[in-house]
C-alpha cells in the first residue's frame, strides 16, 4: 500500500532525512586532535622505551656480577681479569681472551653464535648486549700492543656504543660485549686499578696478579663494569658511554654485584669530552667531593 501524504518512515510522521557528511572543518578538527594526542603520547612512549632498555641493561649487569662470583669461587677467590694477550711469531700482540670469552668458556654465561670474525654481531638476546647501544662493531679485534684501540671523542660518541669483539684463542668462539671493565693494562706493582689485562708473561699469564675479591676495598662503591667499551680508562675516559635516557645516563656494575644508573654528567670527566682538559682517571685528581656525592669509586687508592 503506498504511503499517504504525511506518513513518515518508521511511523514518525516526519519525512525521512539522510545523514549529512562531515564538513571539511570538522575533518580538520579531528585530524588536529589526533595530531595533538600523538605529540603528547610519543615522548611518553619514548621515555618508557628508554626506561625499559635501562632496566634490561641493569639486569644484564647483575647477571655478569653473578658470573664474577662463580668465577671467584672456582679460582681461589680471584677477580676475573679483563683479558690477556698472546704474542705470535710476528710479535703483533692480540687478545687471546677477554672477560666475556672467559665467562662463556667456563660456562658461567652464554653468548649468541657469531660464525666469522668479520660477521655482524648477532641480534639474538645476549647478557653482554646493552639495549641502549648499537648492534655494530668496528671491524677489528682490539690489540693492547697495537694501534687498534677504541678511542671515542666524547661520551656520546657512537664508537663507545659499539661492541668489543674477541675471538677466544682456546676455543675459537667469538664473543661480542657492550660493557667495559674497570681495569688497566699490565701487572705492575702498585697499580691503582681493581682489575688487569694481563700481558703474555706466560701462556696463559699468571692469573695470580689479579686481586682477590675480598681484598677490593669499598666493594659496594668500586666499579666493576660500565656502559661503554674496552678497558683502561687511564688511557681514555671517553670509553664510558652515555647511552640511556636520551644519552644522559650510564649504568654501572659494582664488585658487590649490584648495578645502578647514574647521570653521566656527574661522573668524573662529565658528559662531553672527558679527556679535556685532562683525563680525570690518569691524573688521579678526581675531586673528593665528587666521589662522596656519587658514592662511586674507580681506583683502589680512593678513600
Amino acid at each position: 500500500m503506498p504511503l499517504s501524504e504525511g506518513d513518515g518512515i518508521g511511523g514518525s510522521g516526519a519525512p525521512g532525512r539522510g545523514r549529512s557528511a562531515f564538513t571539511l572543518v570538522e575533518l580538520l578538527v579531528v585530524i588536529g586532535i589526533i595530531a595533538l594526542l600523538i605529540a603528547i603520547l610519543l615522548p611518553a612512549l619514548s621515555r618508557a622505551r628508554d626506561q625499559a632498555a635501562t632496566v634490561k641493561c641493569l639486569s644484564n649487569m647483575r647477571q655478569i656480577g653473578q658470573a664474577q662470583q662463580l668465577y671467584a669461587a672456582d679460582n681461589l677467590g680471584l677477580a676475573v681479569p679483563a683479558g690477556y694477550l698472546v704474542l705470535p711469531e710476528d710479535g703483533n700482540g692480540y687478545n687471546a681472551e677477554n672477560y666475556a670469552t672467559i665467562f662463556v668458556n667456563a660456562g658461567y654465561l652464554k653468548a649468541p653464535r657469531v660464525n666469522a670474525i668479520t660477521d655482524d654481531p648477532s641480534a639474538a638476546p645476549s647478557v653482554f648486549y646493552c639495549p641502549g647501544s648499537l648492534i655494530d662493531f668496528i671491524g677489528v679485534i682490539y690489540s693492547p700492543n697495537g694501534t687498534q684501540k677504541p678511542d671515542p671523542t666524547s661520551r656520546t660518541d657512537k664508537l663507545g656504543a659499539r661492541c668489543w669483539r674477541t675471538q677466544s684463542a682456546s676455543t675459537n668462539i667469538i664473543v661480542d660485549t657492550w660493557y667495559g671493565i674497570n681495569a688497566d693494562w699490565g701487572t705492575l706493582s702498585g697499580s691503582v686499578w681493581p682489575c688487569h689485562f694481563l700481558p703474555d708473561s706466560s701462556t696463559p699469564p699468571n692469573f695470580g696478579y689479579q686481586p682477590n675479591l675480598g681484598s677490593i676495598p669499598h666493594s659496594s662503591e668500586m666499579v666493576f663494569m660500565y656502559d661503554g667499551i674496552f678497558y683502561d680508562l687511564n688511557f681514555s675516559a671517553n670509553r664510558i658511554d652515555a647511552r640511556h635516557i636520551g644519552n644522559t645516563k650510564t649504568n654501572l656494575l659494582f664488585f658487590d654485584g649490584h648495578a645502578a644508573t647514574f647521570d653521566t654528567a656527574g661522573l668524573p670527566g662529565g658528559i662531553g669530552d672527558a679527556n679535556t682538559p685532562s683525563n680525570p682517571f690518569a691524573n688521579g685528581a678526581i675531586p673528593a667531593s665528587l666521589l662522596a656525592e656519587t658514592n662511586v669509586k674507580w681506583r683502589i687508592d680512593e678513600n
